[in-house]
C-alpha cells in the first residue's frame, strides 16, 4: 500500500493531486473526485494428485532455497478463467495434463509481494505419464507419496501459508 500511495499521486483521468479515503484504500481525486485501487494481480496456486489420490506433484523453482518442493504457481493471464490458468500452468511448467473436471477450488491469500492474491485449488492428473520440465520456470518437479510427505516435512513450504495447506488438505485426505 505505501509504494503504490508514494507512485499514484496524480489522477490517471485528469493529472490533478490525489487524496487517501476510505482508511487509505483507495485514492480520490481532488478535481474530477474519481476514485482508484491499488492493482490486484490474480495468481493460481494448485496442488496436482493423481487420480488414485496417494500422489501429488510438488516442484521447486529457482527462487525456492535448496530441497524446498511446493505446489504450481502462475499468474493469471488477461482473459483466462482461474481453471484455465490451472491447466496452463501446469502443462507449461511440467508438461503435466491436468484433468478440467478435477479443479477445485480450495481456499485463497493475499500475497502483497508483487501485490497478488493467490487463489488456491486442488486437481488430477494422469502421473504415470512422462513430464516435460520447464528448466527456466523449474529446477525439478517429482510426484511424491504420501509417505514421502510424512516424513520429510522439510521439504514442503511452512505452515501460514497457502502451498502448506494445500499440502496438508492433500495429506489429510480431505477435500
Amino acid at each position: 500500500m505505501a509504494q503504490w500511495k508514494k507512485t499514484h499521486h496524480y489522477c490517471s483521468n485528469c493529472g490533478a493531486t490525489q487524496t487517501p479515503m476510505q482508511g487509505g484504500s483507495c485514492l480520490q481525486c481532488s478535481v474530477c473526485k474519481s476514485l482508484s485501487w491499488p492493482r490486484q494481480d490474480p495468481s493460481i496456486i494448485v496442488l496436482v494428485t493423481s487420480r488414485d489420490g496417494n500422489k501429488a506433484l510438488l516442484a521447486r523453482s529457482h527462487r525456492h532455497p535448496p530441497k524446498v518442493h511446493t505446489a504450481l504457481a502462475g499468474f493469471v493471464e488477461a482473459g483466462e478463467t482461474f481453471e484455465r490458468a490451472v491447466l496452463r500452468e501446469a502443462w507449461e511448467e511440467t508438461g503435466v495434463q491436468v484433468d478440467l473436471e478435477s479443479v477445485k477450488y480450495l481456499a485463497s491469500q493475499p500475497w502483497p509481494f508483487p501485490r497478488s492474491t493467490m487463489i488456491g485449488f486442488r486437481a488430477t492428473a494422469d502421473h504415470t505419464k512422462p513430464m516435460n520440465i520447464d528448466h527456466n520456470e523449474l529446477v525439478d518437479a517429482l510426484w511424491f507419496s504420501k509417505e514421502d510427505n510424512l516424513t520429510l516435512p522439510v521439504l514442503i513450504p511452512p505452515k501460514g501459508v497457502l502451498a502448506r495447506r494445500l499440502i496438508d488438505n492433500w495429506l489429510e485426505d480431505a477435500t
